[in-house]
C-alpha cells in the first residue's frame, strides 16, 4: 500500500485503527453540560446543539451581565457582543450519565416555587409581611405571580416605592399596598397563550397590565421583560420579572403629560393641534414627549408662528403627530431595533450606545418606560421635528445649501425664512457660491438684493409650476422664469439639481448656479454689444415691427445671433449678407428663423437629446441637437455661452439661417 509522503507510516496506522464513532464522540464533547444543568457551546455560540426536548436556549451579554430567557438580538445588544448557552428548561434538571433534562422537578405552590428560586427575597417578604399567601390559598383558580428579583428594587422609581409602601384596605380579607396584587393575575398565563399589545387583568379591581412582545417573542410586561418564564406551580404559573412593574393603574397618556410641568409645552401643542382626546382615548400609543427644556432650544418665533397662525396648522398637526408610535414600544424593544415609524408617517432612527442610552432621530430618551394605562410615554431632550414642520432655514440646510443661509443670515432675512412666509427659496449650492466675488460679498445691499432674488412669494412645488410660469421674486421688479424640460427644471440659467424639499413655510430647491437678475430687454441687449453690430443692422434694416417684439413683447424669445466675426466668414454664391439686406422680403424671412418663440436654456438639456424649434412665422422646425456636449442646429453650430434678457436670451451661432 503507497502511504502520503507527508504522514508517517505509524501514524498513517494508527488512524486506520481508531473506531468509526471516534468522530461522533468528539462532536459530542463540544458540548459540555455543568452541575447547574447549564450546556455550553464550545465552538461556534451561534450554533445551536439541543440535545433534548427539554433544553433551552438563553442569550447572555456578559459585559452588562444580563440574560435574556431567549435569543432574540442579531448577536450584539447596544453594542455589546451576546452569547448563547444551553440550560434545562424550567421544571426539568440534569440525571447523572444522561443527556439533556430528563427529570421533571417536584411540583410546589407559586411561592414556595418563587422562594426556591432565591434571588426574590425582597417581594415575597413583602407578600407574607402583608398576608398576602392567606388570600392567594383563599383564591378558588389558579393565578400567575409576576415576581421581581431582588436587584430590581435598587434603582426603583420613586412613584413605585410610594406605591410599595401605600396600604389600603381591599375587602374584609385583605389589606396592603395594591401594587403587590398589580403582580397577580387571576389564571394561568404561559408565555406562549401571549401577544403583543393583550391586555391582562390584575386582582387589583381588574386594572390590566400591557403584554409586549420584541419582534423574536421577547416578552415586556408594563416593559418590564420577564426574565424567567413559565415556572410551573401546582397553582399557578411564575414569572420572574427583573424589577417590580410601575404602577399603571387608571392614569391615561393625557392625564400624565397634563399634570406634569415638565411637559407644560409639549401639552400646549397637542392642545394647539387638537390631539389631547387622541392621547386620552386611543390606544395602545409610544409617546416621546419633549421637555420645556427641549422646546426652548427651538427658536421662539418658529414655535409661535406654528403654534398661533392658522395657516401652519397642519405643521402643527405633523408636529404633534411625529412624537406617537402606534402600539407600545419599550426601551427594551427599542434597543433591538434600528428605525420607527411614527404616527406622522416618518421613519425615525434608533440608536443605543454601550451605555444603553437610547437615541430616537436626534434626541436622547432621559426617562423611558412610564407606563400608563393606554400606552407608554418616554421623556426626550429634543423636539423631533418632521419635514413638514421644518422652517425653510432648517431644509435648505438638510438639502445642503447652509453657504446660502449664511448670507441669509448675514443680511437680516434669517427670521423671515424661520417664522414667516409661504416662500419658495431657489438656494444655490454650496458650490456654486464659492465663486461669489469678495466684493459682493463686503456690499451688503447688493448682497441682500442676491438673496432677495432667490426667494419667490408663495409656496411652489415643482411639480405645480408650469413650463415659462413666472414668479415674483421678492426683489422689487423683479421676476423668476422656470423652464420645464423633460428630465430636470430651471430657473432662469440656473438648473434645479435637487427639488421639492418641503418645509412648513414654503419649499427650497437647490440650483447649480447663482443668480444674477437680467436688466435689458433683447432689442438693448442687441444695441450694447459691440460684437453683434452686424446682426443688430439687420433688424434696423427690417423696420419697426423688429425692435417693437425685441424691446415691448413679454416673450419669451429665442434670440439665434450671429457675432460679426462670423458673419465676414460667412457666405454663399447666391445667398450672402449683402444680398440679405438689400432685399427686405428675404430679410424679414431670415429674421424670422432666428426669433424662436420659446425660452432655450442650453445648460438644461441633456446629452443626446433633441429639441424641436418652432422659428416665428416660419414653416419649418428647427433641430437642436446635443452630441458629445456641443448643440447644433441645422448647419449651425451653437456656442455654449448666451446672454440672459429680461424678456428671452441670445444664443449665438456661427451662420445665418435659410429662411
Amino acid at each position: 500500500m503507497l502511504t502520503p509522503p507527508h504522514l508517517p507510516t505509524p501514524l498513517l496506522l494508527l488512524l486506520l485503527l481508531l473506531p468509526l464513532s471516534w468522530t461522533e464522540q468528539q462532536r459530542d464533547r463540544r458540548y459540555h453540560i455543568s452541575p447547574s444543568g447549564t450546556y455550553h457551546l464550545a465552538s461556534n455560540p451561534r450554533i445551536i446543539y439541543k440535545p433534548g426536548r427539554d433544553v433551552c436556549v438563553v442569550e447572555e451579554v456578559p459585559t452588562l451581565n444580563l440574560t435574556f430567557p431567549l435569543a432574540w438580538t442579531p448577536g450584539t445588544y447596544c453594542t455589546h457582543p451576546t452569547y448563547l448557552r444551553q440550560r434545562c428548561c424550567e421544571g426539568y434538571t440534569v440525571a447523572a450519565r444522561e443527556q439533556g433534562c430528563p427529570v421533571e422537578e417536584v411540583v410546589e405552590d407559586t411561592l414556595t416555587t418563587g422562594e426556591q428560586l432565591g434571588g426574590c427575597d425582597r417581594f415575597l417578604h413583602l407578600l407574607h409581611r402583608y398576608r398576602l399567601h392567606a388570600l392567594l390559598h383563599a383564591h378558588p383558580s389558579a393565578h400567575t405571580l409576576l415576581l421581581p428579583l431582588n436587584q430590581g428594587f435598587r434603582g426603583l422609581d420613586s412613584a413605585t416605592w410610594s406605591e410599595l409602601g401605600r396600604a389600603v384596605r381591599m375587602g374584609e380579607r385583605w389589606s396592603g399596598p395594591p401594587l403587590l396584587l398589580y403582580h397577580l393575575l387571576p389564571r394561568r398565563w404561559y408565555t406562549t397563550h401571549l401577544y403583543h399589545g393583550q391586555h391582562l387583568p390584575t386582582l387589583y379591581q381588574d386594572h390590566p397590565v400591557t403584554v409586549t412582545l420584541t419582534g423574536n417573542k421577547m416578552v415586556l410586561v408594563n416593559c418590564v421583560p420577564v426574565v424567567r418564564v413559565d415556572l410551573h406551580a401546582r397553582d399557578g404559573v411564575v414569572q420572574v420579572i427583573s424589577r417590580p412593574l410601575p404602577p399603571a393603574y387608571t392614569m391615561t397618556l393625557a392625564d400624565l403629560i397634563s399634570g406634569d410641568p415638565k411637559l407644560t409645552i409639549f401639552y400646549s401643542v397637542l392642545g394647539y393641534a387638537e390631539m389631547v382626546s387622541l392621547v386620552r382615548h386611543s390606544g395602545p400609543l409610544t409617546v416621546f414627549a419633549p421637555t420645556n427644556d427641549a422646546f426652548r432650544l427651538l427658536p421662539r418665533r418658529f414655535l409661535d408662528s406654528i403654534t398661533y397662525d392658522a395657516k401652519y396648522f397642519p405643521a402643527l398637526q405633523a408636529l404633534g403627530r411625529q412624537h406617537l408610535v402606534e402600539g407600545t414600544e419599550c426601551s427594551t424593544g427599542l434597543r433591538g431595533k434600528v428605525r420607527l415609524k411614527t404616527v406622522e408617517g416618518s421613519s425615525l432612527p434608533v440608536g443605543c450606545s454601550a451605555s444603553l442610552t437610547l437615541t430616537i432621530g436626534n434626541a436622547t430618551v432621559t426617562t423611558p418606560d412610564v407606563i400608563t394605562s393606554n400606552g407608554v410615554l418616554h421623556y426626550v431632550d429634543r423636539v423631533l421635528i418632521p419635514p413638514m414642520a421644518l422652517s425653510l432655514v432648517q431644509v435648505a440646510r438638510r438639502a445642503g445649501a447652509t453657504r446660502y443661509i449664511h448670507l441669509v443670515r448675514k443680511v437680516g432675512l434669517f427670521k423671515d425664512l424661520v417664522s414667516f412666509g409661504p416662500y419658495t427659496v431657489f438656494a444655490p449650492s454650496n458650490q456654486a457660491l464659492r465663486g461669489l466675488k469678495r466684493s459682493l460679498v463686503r456690499n451688503l445691499d447688493a448682497l441682500r438684493n442676491l438673496v432677495l432674488y432667490h426667494l419667490a412669494e408663495g409656496a411652489h412645488a415643482s411639480f405645480t409650476l408650469k413650463d415659462n410660469h413666472l414668479l415674483s421674486s421678492r426683489l422689487q421688479g423683479a421676476s423668476l422664469r422656470i423652464k420645464i424640460h423633460p428630465k430636470v427644471m430651471s430657473v432662469e440659467d440656473g438648473v434645479v439639481t435637487s427639488s421639492d424639499h418641503v418645509a412648513f413655510n414654503g419649499y427650497v430647491h437647490v440650483l447649480d448656479k447663482v443668480l444674477t437678475p437680467p436688466t435689458h430687454t433683447l432689442a438693448r441687449t442687441l444695441a450694447l454689444t459691440p460684437t453683434l453690430s452686424r446682426f443688430t443692422a439687420l433688424f434696423t434694416q427690417a423696420g419697426v415691427w423688429a425692435w417693437r417684439d425685441l424691446s415691448l413683447g413679454a416673450g419669451p424669445y429665442t434670440l439665434l445671433a450671429v457675432k460679426d466675426e462670423d458673419m465676414e466668414t460667412w457666405a454663399t454664391d447666391t445667398f450672402t449678407y449683402y444680398r440679405i439686406i438689400h432685399d427686405l422680403s428675404l430679410l424679414n424671412q431670415s429674421l424670422n428663423t432666428h426669433l424662436v418663440e420659446d425660452f432655450v436654456m442650453p445648460r438644461a438639456l441633456q446629452e443626446g437629446s433633441t429639441s424641436l424649434l418652432r422659428p416665428r412665422q416660419a414653416s419649418r422646425t428647427l433641430r437642436l441637437t446635443v452630441t458629445d456636449g456641443r448643440l447644433s442646429l441645422r448647419h449651425a453650430s451653437v456656442s455654449d455661452t448666451f446672454l440672459l434678457c429680461t424678456n428671452g436670451i441670445i444664443l449665438f451661432i456661427d451662420a445665418l439661417l435659410l429662411p
